[in-house]
């Protein structure tokens, strides 16, 4: 996933993840998003390796494929 295909929330997903790592319930309520849509859009960025799942629903960046903001 390259740094065009990151919605304004991924980026926001980014931000709330670089203060350490959270779960989608914590990161729907600071973002005032759905959780299903934060859920959804968390699946894509560990699918795209930007994030891992640690487990029990906490994730955390993989700081080495945070694309460049263009």
């Amino acid at each position: 996933m390259d740094a065009e295909d990151l919605r304004e929330v991924d980026w926001r997903i980014i931000d709330t993840l670089r203060d350490g790592r959270n779960n989608a319930p914590n990161i729907a309520e600071e973002l005032d998003y759905s959780r299903q849509y934060i859920r959804e859009r968390l699946g894509q960025l560990k699918q795209a390796d930007i994030i891992v799942s640690i487990g029990s629903g906490i994730y955390e960046l993989d700081p080495q494929e945070i694309p460049s903001e263009s």
